[in-house]
């Protein structure tokens, strides 16, 4: 497996991850009917334009086929909490979770934050999502949560954080996305 930067000829594949990880990590948490009218195609064209504008980073984790299977993105923190970077996305495809794959992609990401000066960073992730398990086992504090609507449904999302990303780095763990 092979974790590299996005470019634009990728927005398709990231697309179909995104709406595939979704459709599966998320059933039984969000409504089946809003997860079966998710768009690979809309998703596509939303990709398209994030990785036009090179604003933020966006690695992703390629199979030995190079075939994308995961990806993450983020930036600059995008809300009023005291930290300076966010993960916008963060998604893998079910077959390669629970393999340090996930780990690997944050201890990378968390490099190339430092790498441009970053030092905190946030994620907002569903309440009920079983792979927060992972952030708060590489360190990831709650420090918030809200309310949020998922197609016509009410779900609860948690900000975990870290104050210093660098624990990212030196952390290793047995749980693993």
């Amino acid at each position: 497996m092979n974790i590299r930067w996005a470019n634009l000829t990728d927005a398709a594949e990231i697309a179909k991850v995104h709406v595939e990880s979704w459709q599966q990590s998320y059933k039984g948490i969000v409504e089946d009917d809003y997860l079966s009218q998710m768009s690979v195609k809309e998703r596509e064209q939303r990709w398209k334009e994030w990785l036009m504008q090179k604003s933020h980073i966006v690695l992703v984790l390629e199979d030995q086929q190079k075939q994308l299977c995961g990806f993450i993105s983020g930036g600059s923190i995008r809300s009023h909490h005291p930290f300076d970077s966010e993960i916008y996305a963060f998604y893998l495809l079910k077959a390669v979770q629970q393999k340090g794959h996930g780990t690997r992609m944050l201890k990378r990401f968390a490099e190339e934050l430092l790498s441009i000066g970053k030092k905190s960073m946030i994620v907002w992730v569903l309440k009920e999502n079983p792979s927060k398990q992972a952030y708060i086992s590489l360190g990831g504090k709650k420090i918030e949560e809200e309310k949020i609507t998922v197609g016509k449904q009410q779900l609860i999302e948690e900000c975990l954080a870290w104050n210093d990303i660098t624990f990212i780095l030196t952390t290793s763990k047995n749980h693993t996305t």
